[in-house]
């Protein structure tokens, strides 16, 4: 695990320096001090790699976000603090890894957000997670959208990117779920 660690690390600090297309596997391995056949030992390629580091990636503050608005903050502080390496990803045939990181970013604080409202437990997993996706669709396509086409990126410019939803507007329809549920 040190090893695979190691080189998450060092493909991550590569790329904020260059393209990950112009990153060889031999220039990675001696960065981290081992060979070619350790590095495919554990990847099929830069791209699997990159997965790996997507899977360890966590955005500082997410746990705590209450509402969607704070979570975008927290998005857009992980941006700002891993520009370089997200440009990059953004910028490659690695853009879906950070599509699909950010998704699940969204995905699991939705479902807590959700569960936040229906106390009382009146929607069935199936709906929670129907709910949660939608926003998670909404939420991340625009946030990828805006952070790979927007030039000069600010919170402001991303926050701006959802002033059609607030939280008002995902309690109501929490809340309107949670009615149609009790009347079935």
């Amino acid at each position: 695990m040190k090893t695979q660690h190691a080189l998450a690390v060092a493909l991550k600090d590569m790329m904020a320096h260059q393209p990950i297309d112009d990153i060889s596997v031999l220039q990675l391995s001696k960065k981290c001090g081992v060979s070619r056949k350790t590095f495919y030992y554990h990847y099929h390629d830069i791209y699997d790699l990159l997965t790996q580091v997507f899977l360890e990636e966590k955005i500082l503050g997410t746990q705590n976000a209450e509402n969607y608005h704070q979570l975008i903050e927290c998005v857009f502080n992980y941006y700002k603090k891993n520009e370089a390496f997200i440009n990059a990803t953004l910028n490659s045939a690695g853009k879906e890894l950070f599509y699909e990181f950010i998704y699940n970013v969204f995905y699991s604080a939705g479902l807590r957000f959700v569960s936040r409202i229906d106390v009382d437990k009146k929607l069935a997993l199936n709906v929670r997670k129907s709910i949660s996706r939608f926003y998670a669709y909404g939420y991340g396509n625009s946030t990828v959208y805006y952070l790979s086409n927007y030039r000069n990126k600010t919170l402001q410019g991303l926050l701006n990117s959802f002033n059609f939803i607030d939280a008002k507007n995902f309690e109501k329809n929490v809340q309107k779920a949670i009615k149609t549920a009790e009347n079935l």
